[in-house]
Parts: structure tokens; C-alpha cells; sequence
């Protein structure tokens, strides 16, 4: 049941892929000017491309299960259904681990720790920017049956 306090969701001002992008172009302009390459290992550039693959892989799986459910997945939007089986079974935010993926794949494919160390503050925004409103809202708008999922499935792994 949607209450008509619930119109804008957990009320997110920008969309989230929007950060690992940002970072992600941070860190490369950072390497143009001050390269930190991870070593010359040819085989390199193809592990980032599977990690990056499988990044989106996890984004695409968990996009069908919204789609499923019949729940929005974008965070300006209310939330209809608590997704607890799947991905969702063990991570309460994959989508946001395959954004921490596709900028760690990011990495190797562009031979740069920069790319590479904006994984962590990625993980960190997200937490703070995204994940924090999210789950305020979820424990508001379905109390103890989303307290009982959180203790059930870990916050990333």
C-alpha cells in the first residue's frame, strides 16, 4: 500500500550511476597527468573487460527482478516491494557491488591505480549518498519486515 507520503521514494536527488561515472572519469584525468599504471602484464586489459561483463551481468540480473516485482528501481521513485529472493537473497544492494565492479574492471582495463583506488571512494558515496536514504526509507515504509531482510542479507556480500 502506497501512502500518499510515499510519491518521491527515498527522495535521491541525482541518479546513482552518475557516481561511478564521475569517478571513473576522475581518476582517469588524474592519470593522464600523473600515470600510475598497474604493470605491463598483457592479459591485463582482458580481465577488466570479463570483471566489467560481469559487473553488468549483476546490474542486468537485478534490473529483471525489479522488473518482476514490479517495484521501481530508480531511488527517486516509491518502492513497492521489498525484493528478498535472488541477488537480493544475498546482497541488499547488488546493483551498487556491480558499480564497485564495473570501476574496479574499469581499472585493469585502463591500467590505472587511479581508476583502481576510486573504487573506494565509490563504495563510501554510495554508502553514504545512496545506500544510508535507502534504507531509512525501507525501515520506515515497512518497518519490521525490512528490519527482519537486513538481518538476513548483508548490507555489499
Amino acid at each position: 500500500m502506497q501512502s500518499h507520503e510515499d510519491k518521491r521514494g527515498p527522495g535521491l536527488k541525482f541518479p546513482p550511476p552518475l557516481l561511478p561515472l564521475a569517478l571513473i572519469g576522475s581518476a582517469y584525468l588524474a592519470d593522464i597527468y600523473l600515470p600510475l599504471p598497474i604493470n605491463e602484464y598483457p592479459a591485463l586489459w582482458l580481465t577488466g573487460l570479463v570483471v566489467v561483463i560481469a559487473a553488468m551481468c549483476l546490474a542486468a540480473i537485478a534490473l529483471l527482478q525489479f522488473l518482476r516485482a514490479k517495484t521501481h528501481v530508480e531511488p527517486w521513485q516509491p518502492t513497492t516491494f521489498i525484493i528478498q529472493s535472488g541477488l537480493f537473497r544475498y546482497s541488499r544492494n547488488p546493483i551498487y557491488l556491480s558499480f564497485c565492479c564495473a570501476t574496479l574492471g574499469c581499472g585493469l582495463m585502463l591500467n590505472s591505480w587511479w581508476v583502481i583506488a576510486a573504487v573506494l571512494p565509490l563504495g563510501y558515496l554510495l554508502q553514504q549518498l545512496v545506500i544510508r536514504h535507502e534504507e531509512t526509507y525501507l525501515q520506515q515504509k515497512f518497518g519490521d519486515t525490512y528490519l527482519a531482510y537486513q538481518r538476513r542479507a548483508r548490507r555489499w556480500l
